[in-house]
């Protein structure tokens, strides 16, 4: 397969994917990249949200926690704080999860950076289950 590339991504208990792919697209603190054979080297912060595999057997969706996107002449590497397949999620426990992240919400302070993180990856998390 010619238009590939490895693509991996490694969270800190596990690798979840280890393969070639046809096309990425990965959200960063910059917005969505999306990623195919012959990209030019990249380091890039990883934002919460969806990821997409596409292999020869179809296409892969992850729920990402942050972490970074590394593209060198070996392939994409992910390093994330956590990748959750697309069909080990559950809406109603994803929607709980954002209830807690809202009520959570402080009006300043130290844990406010922490209030919008998890914010940012339950309402991900609820967006990746509805469309499963």
């Amino acid at each position: 397969m010619a238009d590939t590339f490895s693509c991996k991504i490694v969270t800190p208990t596990q690798e979840c994917f280890d393969g070639e792919a046809t096309y990425v697209s990965f959200p960063s603190w910059d917005g969505q990249y999306g990623m195919m054979k012959g990209l030019a080297p990249l380091l890039s912060t990883l934002a919460p949200g969806t990821l997409r595999i596409d292999t020869a057997d179809g296409s892969n969706l992850y729920l990402i926690e942050g972490g970074f996107a590394h593209v060198d002449g070996n392939g994409l590497s992910l390093v994330t704080e956590g990748a959750i397949p697309v069909d080990e999620l559950n809406l109603e426990e994803a929607k709980a999860e954002l209830a807690e992240a809202n009520a959570r919400v402080t009006s300043g302070g130290k844990d406010q950076v922490a209030v919008e993180r998890a914010q940012k990856i339950a309402t991900a998390k609820v967006a990746l289950a509805s469309k499963s």
